[in-house]
């Protein structure tokens, strides 16, 4: 019925997966600033890249498994883990910081380097899945 509220197993099951997603993104953002610094949003670019390849893998598992992942699982991969670990909006924001701050070079290859590496990683997921 249109209009309707999505079961609850559903709700929980994108909770769920966006929790560790965030958790997982905070870590890999920690550590890539601890290991390389902070002069670029390394941890950013990281999260935008094995994400896209993530979602990628996962999004044509779903779709060209049938039965692979029940409805919910398939949700706390794709919506919910997938939705809070990238970070787009963190994309957008570092990238005008790095503008504002004289670094237009660095914003261009952050900008740059998270769609283009990005969609390397989305098409890597899928070539990955349709090897299973």
């Amino acid at each position: 019925m249109m209009g309707s509220f999505p079961p609850l197993s559903q709700i929980g099951a994108v909770a769920l997966g966006g929790c560790v997603g965030s958790v997982c993104r905070y870590l890999s953002s920690h550590f890539l600033a601890m290991w390389l610094g902070t002069t670029f949003p390394y941890g950013t670019l990281f999260v935008n890249v094995s994400g896209s390849l993530w979602l990628g893998f996962i999004g044509t598992l779903a779709l060209n498994k049938a039965g692979i992942f029940d409805p919910n699982t398939r949700l706390l991969l794709t919506t919910g883990f997938a939705g809070g670990f990238t970070t787009f909006s963190s994309l957008a924001y570092e990238t005008a910081q790095l503008y504002k701050g004289g670094t237009l070079d660095l914003a261009l290859v952050n900008m740059a380097g998270n769609v283009i590496l990005g969609m390397a990683g989305l098409i890597a997921g899928i070539y990955l899945a349709r090897l299973l």
